[in-house]
């Protein structure tokens, strides 16, 4: 007997959910804050660029390529041009080839004295550019050097046999200055580098030399072309050495001809044929940057798979350690001991002379007591806030931008970081040159920032964003997401999981990261220079202001009581590296 089925009723619709409002989360948030400093960013490099398409570089200023055309086209500015070429590849080769010889001497071979050095090539980075400068200038003058004094003397000489104001000297002191720099980047990649493929060369019968040459530059040659673009991009937009050095035999290059042409206290000042030069130099900072992004992205086929990486043995001096010591030794003494004595000297002394019995009994301390010191302690004033509030601002728009790159799942976080790494790129000059001339024009009355400290620090900590997103982009990407969705599990909202996980986990790169800045903030003279007033001097503008106008020994012994200023700071810098270190950090 068959059973007829019931038809079921038909189900009734499901009912609508109903409207939630999207509540944004954290990095939606943040994306949206760090808008503001990115949108800054590429507005003054665009202004920049539209500048040199208007007369005189005025905002209102007509339409015109006579710009371009006397940029590449006067011979007194394609003069600079050349100059900066030739400035920049000296200070690259010195920077190359000393950093990436101490750098090989520590890591690869049994010389020692490892974190000495290392503590040493912190500190040279530390020393402001216009002190090595000085010194030099104290050293190998055409005038008054004393080694050209002494050599002159003693052979008889009519003309000194050094002249470290010409071109190749200004870029052999910033090249020494610059090595320190590329010797902790080239050591950071020869200390990651798995060492079996070396391992693997020498027991195949190859030398050391033969190894170096075809298997360890090569692994590390996007270390190296990294290390190069960021040096190469500080030679460009340093502004001590040239100005020191350069500027009273009228040798300019990019930096230094961009003070001159731009600052007001010379006559009208010119933004046309700097901002035309400015974005010729953004367009091959850009482009370089694309290389250097390409050549990492290749450089994955240098990677080997291996369980555990190992470092090779190390190559044993033998006979050549003499040659070893020989390197480090007359690095230190001629790049930081001689230029720091002769300042010290100088700084004792009513005039420069060279060391002798008779200038001895000159020796006394009026410089430093006849110090102008409400100028002095104007200068620390705003040095002292300067290296408070800029640090402290990029740390704060460093871990932001960070945290979208890397926490966010949005495609266009890479742009946040692409804009991050700008500063890298294009001279910190560039920036502060499109930020005087926007406040110049566009910022008027009680709202006008030309020439305050305001200004000069949102540039500052712009310009330090590049260093400060590489740090904490790291240092997120140690810390696992796991833990922040563990808290959300348990109840937290983001932003606790945030304050109360990932930013206690992050405390030992924020506080290395803020100190190194404070540091950098400190020597920095380019953007204060360009930026400052009378009212926001800093220490390093004042000390050069006097070296401008002559006042030599007082401009040492203000120099020393800068580097005075540094140690403490300095010291706790060191303390706390040795103490990450200690903890694996």
């Amino acid at each position: 007997m068959s059973v007829a089925a019931k038809s079921a009723p038909p189900a009734a619709p499901p009912a609508a959910a109903p409207h939630r409002r999207r509540v944004p989360t954290l990095t939606g948030t943040l994306a949206v804050a760090i808008a503001v400093p990115a949108a800054a960013i590429v507005g003054m490099l665009a202004l920049v660029a539209y500048l040199g398409f208007r007369e005189h570089g005025e905002p209102g200023g007509a339409l015109t390529f006579a710009n371009y055309r006397a940029l590449f086209g006067d011979a007194q500015i394609w003069q600079v041009v050349t100059n900066t070429i030739v400035y920049v590849l000296v200070a690259l080769a010195v920077a190359l080839v000393l950093g990436t010889a101490l750098a090989l001497l520590v890591e690869r071979t049994d010389f020692g004295w490892e974190r000495t050095i290392n503590t040493a090539m912190v500190l040279r980075i530390l020393i402001p550019g216009f002190f090595t400068a000085m010194g030099w200038i104290f050293l190998f003058h055409p005038r008054i050097g004393a080694v050209n004094q002494w050599l002159m003397e003693a052979f008889g000489l009519s003309r000194a046999p050094v002249n470290i104001v010409s071109l190749v000297g200004m870029g052999f002191v910033e090249g020494l200055a610059l090595s320190a720099l590329v010797f902790a980047m080239v050591s950071g990649s020869l200390r990651g580098l798995d060492g079996s493929l070396e391992e693997a060369a020498r027991a195949s019968g190859a030398g050391p030399w033969r190894v170096l040459r075809r298997v360890t530059l090569p692994l590390v040659f996007p270390g190296l072309l990294g290390a190069g673009l960021f040096a190469g991009t500080i030679a460009v937009s340093s502004l001590d050495i040239p100005l020191i050095m350069g500027l009273a035999n009228r040798t300019y290059v990019f930096s230094s001809y961009l003070y001159v042409a731009t600052n007001s206290s010379a006559g009208r000042p010119e933004y046309g044929v700097p901002a035309a030069f400015s974005a010729v130099m953004i367009v091959l900072g850009l482009a370089f940057s694309l290389w250097y992004q390409r050549t990492l992205r290749a450089g994955r086929k240098y990677q080997v798979v291996a369980g555990k990486s190992r470092r090779p043995s190390q190559i044993r001096l033998g006979r050549w350690r003499w040659v070893a010591w020989l390197l480090v030794a007359g690095y230190f003494l001629w790049s930081t001991v001689l230029p720091m004595l002769m300042v010290v000297w100088v700084s004792l002394l009513p005039f420069v002379q060279k060391p002798s019995a008779q200038a001895f009994q000159v020796v006394s301390f009026d410089n430093y007591r006849n110090l102008d010191w409400a100028f002095v302690l104007r200068g620390l004033a705003t040095t002292a806030k300067v290296m408070v509030l800029a640090p402290t601002l990029a740390v704060v728009l460093s871990l932001m931008f960070s945290y979208v790159v890397v926490r966010a799942r949005t495609r266009f976080r890479y742009v946040y970081d692409l804009v991050a790494f700008l500063p890298q790129a294009v001279p910190s000059s560039i920036f502060a040159f499109g930020a005087m001339t926007a406040a110049l024009y566009w910022t008027r009355g009680w709202y006008g920032l030309y020439g305050t400290l305001v200004l000069m620090v949102c540039v500052m900590a712009l310009v330090q964003l590049a260093f400060g997103t590489r740090m904490f982009n790291a240092g997120l990407l140690q810390i696992h997401i796991e833990l922040e969705e563990s808290a959300a599990m348990s109840g937290a909202s983001t932003w606790t999981a945030v304050r109360r996980i990932t930013l206690p986990l992050l405390r030992p790169v924020l506080t290395y990261t803020w100190l190194w800045l404070a540091l950098l903030s400190l020597r920095d003279l380019t953007v204060p220079a360009l930026l400052g007033s009378r009212d926001t001097l800093t220490l390093s503008v004042a000390s050069w202001t006097l070296f401008n106008s002559g006042q030599v020994g007082p401009s040492s012994a203000l120099t020393l009581l800068m580097i005075c200023f540094m140690a403490p700071v300095v010291v706790l810098f060191l303390l706390l590296t040795r103490k990450n270190e200690g903890k694996g950090v």
